[in-house]
């Protein structure tokens, strides 16, 4: 007996004494009460979304174990049994790389699932709509303007991933942002939501002591306004002009002081080339201006610059 076998009677042996399965005439039932795995019928028996040999249970059983075979064929790559007995089953045996890669959900028999018999009929331990093959069958798949949630996923419409190309879902989102209503039913109101991230009526004033984009931060503490270098002289930031790089002070209150600050790398007096990138122009032209090491939208200049568009 080959070491794989014993190790895999060994554990199905193990699952079977701790499941405690009464196989005594029609008795089919484990110690919790549930159905007993069939390994051979294509039925999830004890409903735990596993199928046959794809189900622990059926580690032990006769039907699950290597048949032999020198190979892995394309019937025998989804059924969860190691049949040539070389160590590895199903898609993780090289004999299988490939096979079902055309979508056609063949294996285990060469069986086609079908999405709505509560049966795995192609062998991989997924049932119907459970199973990838049928992501659009009929049934399977969300329609995005009916209020069902015809896929069971637990979203509705365009509130599903599925539809967010679809046609009906064009116009989805918060809607309005004043009207403190959560538009798209997805827990968020207003400002609150990231559709509402452009809006102008979520800007944040940095200058008027409201919290105008609702995120608990006001003025110069928001980081939209803290950062935004489009608006200069509103709040002290290191690195806004050359003097104050070299002021002593921490101007940002970000504990980096003067050239230890990296928004002073660009400051000669730093070391740094004396250009900037904070704005359109510098932030699109393929140039490391700063000297910093980030070019364009992968500096963080730019990504605080609005109207560099990053």
């Amino acid at each position: 007996m080959s070491s794989y076998r014993f190790e895999m009677l060994a554990f199905g042996g193990a699952i079977a004494l701790l499941v405690g399965v009464v196989a005594c005439g029609e008795i089919t039932k484990d110690e919790a009460g549930d159905a007993a795995e069939d390994c051979s019928n294509g039925l999830d028996d004890d409903g735990d979304g596993a199928a046959d040999c794809c189900d622990a249970d059926c580690g032990a059983d006769a039907a699950c174990q290597p048949d032999g075979s020198t190979t892995e064929t394309a019937a025998t790559c989804s059924d969860c049994i190691d049949n040539d007995g070389d160590g590895y089953a199903d898609a993780e045996d090289a004999d299988c790389e490939g096979v079902g890669d055309d979508g056609s959900g063949t294996g285990g028999g060469g069986d086609a699932e079908i999405c709505d018999d509560g049966i795995d009929n192609d062998g991989d331990g997924y049932i119907d709509c459970d199973d990838f093959d049928c992501d659009d069958a009929e049934g399977c798949s969300e329609i995005c303007d009916d209020g069902i949630d015809n896929d069971a996923d637990g979203f509705i419409d365009c509130n599903d991933f599925d539809c967010d190309d679809d046609p009906a879902c064009e116009d989805f989102g918060e809607g309005d942002c004043t009207d403190g209503l959560d538009g798209d039913g997805d827990g968020y109101i207003d400002c609150e939501d990231f559709d509402c991230d452009d809006d102008p009526a979520c800007a944040e004033d940095c200058s008027d002591g409201i919290d105008n984009d609702g995120n608990g931060y006001i003025d110069c503490d928001d980081f939209a306004c803290a950062y935004n270098f489009d608006l200069p002289g509103i709040c002290d930031r290191e690195g806004e002009t050359e003097d104050t790089c070299d002021d002593g002070i921490d101007n940002d209150s970000d504990s980096y002081l003067d050239c230890d600050d990296g928004g002073c790398a660009w400051a000669p007096t730093c070391g740094g080339t004396g250009d900037t990138e904070r704005d359109a122009a510098s932030c699109s032209d393929g140039v490391d201006n700063d000297g910093n090491g980030f070019t364009d939208c992968e500096d963080w200049s730019c990504q605080y610059t609005p109207s560099a568009g990053c």
